[in-house]
């Protein structure tokens, strides 16, 4: 869904319950990794921010946070 983010590009994460948003900048995109300044990290298949300390992204099955699509 994100394949299309590239470095520079300004992204939106949505913190799930409250739906605050967020403005990042993306500084790279590798290994299905989104990485964006200040070290947040996002699934480039679904959005979901990925936190190893929170339990977070795709290899554990949930996430409190995720990128949108903006239109």
């Amino acid at each position: 869904m994100f394949k299309y983010v590239k470095p520079g590009d300004t992204v939106t994460r949505m913190l799930s319950s409250a739906r605050i948003p967020m403005t990042l900048i993306v500084e790279k995109v590798e290994n299905g990794v989104i990485t964006c300044k200040g070290g947040w990290t996002f699934d480039v298949k679904t959005g979901a921010e990925i936190d190893d300390d929170l339990q977070w992204g795709p290899k554990w099955g949930a996430t409190g946070s995720q990128l949108v699509v903006s239109h």
